[in-house]
């Protein structure tokens, strides 16, 4: 059985955040470095892309804790066998692989961006593990936005061109979570707050 791979996230807004609930920065940072991953991935990955963030939301959407069942998140290691990622407390980390992505004021919007990206792969990872973290920061109603909002991350990437700003791909997976929550009688959490009426 192959050995686990872990993960910590770290959240911090130096600058305050964008004024809206944190719970929704955090929300466009998962949505931004999964975005960002997707933009550098190889077209003919993308399908299977989708299909592991597909799993992730389902989990997401079933879990009665936010935790995700084991092999949920995984990478191939060489070889070719998979290793389940494990979701650990951040602890400061010392030596080990460092992802940042801010979330950069305009005049659009906030805007995730990623500093210094890595390898577009490690991007989704990173996104599929932060996707886990704040699953677990909210109840049923905030992993029900989260799990739509990959849902709608999915659908924003099979009807538009990769060459859409990264921007663009977030506001559509928010306003896809808003619109399936509001269709479904749903109060919007704070996941959403700031999401399109």
């Amino acid at each position: 059985m192959p050995s686990a791979g872990v993960a910590a996230v770290r959240v911090t807004f130096p600058g305050g955040g964008t004024g809206r609930p944190a719970p929704a920065d955090r929300l466009d940072l998962v949505l931004g470095l999964i975005a960002q991953g997707i933009h550098g991935t190889d077209e003919r990955e993308v399908r299977g892309l989708a299909d592991r963030i597909r799993e992730l939301a389902t989990a997401i959407a079933q879990s009665p804790d936010g935790h995700v069942p084991p092999g949920t998140i995984h990478v191939i290691a060489r070889g070719g066998a998979p290793v389940d990622m494990l979701l650990v407390p951040w602890s400061g980390q010392r030596g080990a692989r460092r992802i940042t992505m801010d979330l950069v004021r305009s005049a659009v919007g906030p805007v995730p961006v990623a500093r210094k990206p890595p390898a577009a792969s490690s991007l989704v990872l990173a996104g599929l593990m932060a996707s886990e973290w704040e699953a677990q920061q909210g109840g049923a109603e905030h992993r029900l936005a989260l799990a739509l909002a990959l849902e709608g991350l999915i659908n924003w990437y099979r009807e538009a061109h990769r060459l859409t700003p990264v921007r663009d791909a977030v506001e559509a997976a928010r306003t896809h979570a808003a619109d399936r929550m509001r269709a479904a009688g749903h109060e919007l959490p704070p996941l959403l707050a700031g999401a399109p009426a």
